[in-house]
């Protein structure tokens, strides 16, 4: 499972929302047309979002994209497992609920349909990806330390050696002052 690590999980994920961002810019309707989304829209029963290629929301919708991109590129480059120990579930929690009420709430229009439906889906397997590497990485990491401490208690010396040498008693010279 070395390919799945947690560094690549991120940068896959920051390329997937850089490409969305990416074609929100050029032309939303080359992700809206696909036959892979059009056959999950299909599958799931779910009506299809049209969106003109000159719609002014689409503007700040790649914006957005690209700054969630950005709120976990620079946490990566630094190394900071933390953030992504603590922002991982929180953020996989509430997308699951996206993707639930995006599929239940038939009445609200602006959820019920396939492009919230679609990337809410993707980004809780994403996350959960995500998370699934962190967690493996964690083990390994813990499992590591508690092996380094379980050598360095088998290899320690004796404190107290016993000699089985004869030794000689030396005696003791009083000094008188």
């Amino acid at each position: 499972m070395a390919a799945l690590n947690s560094v690549n999980t991120l940068f896959f994920r920051i390329v997937f929302l850089l490409t969305i961002s990416f074609f929100c810019f050029k032309d939303i309707n080359v992700i809206l047309e696909n036959s892979y989304f059009q056959t999950f829209t299909d599958a799931m029963n779910l009506p299809s979002l049209t969106l003109s290629k000159y719609n002014a929301q689409l503007g700040l919708f790649g914006v957005l994209f690209a700054y969630l991109a950005l709120l976990d590129f620079i946490p990566l480059l630094e190394n900071n497992t933390m953030y992504f120990y603590s922002i991982v579930p929180v953020r996989m929690l509430l997308f699951f609920v996206f993707t639930t009420l995006s599929y239940m709430w038939e009445s609200n229009l602006y959820l019920h349909n396939n492009s919230v439906f679609v990337y809410s889906f993707s980004e809780v397997w994403i996350n959960f990806i995500i998370y699934s590497a962190l967690r493996e990485e964690k083990n390994n990491e813990v499992n590591q330390r508690s092996k380094f401490i379980n050598e360095e208690f088998l290899t320690e010396d004796e404190p107290f050696e016993s000699k089985k040498e004869h030794s000689e008693v030396l005696p003791v010279e009083e000094h008188s002052d």
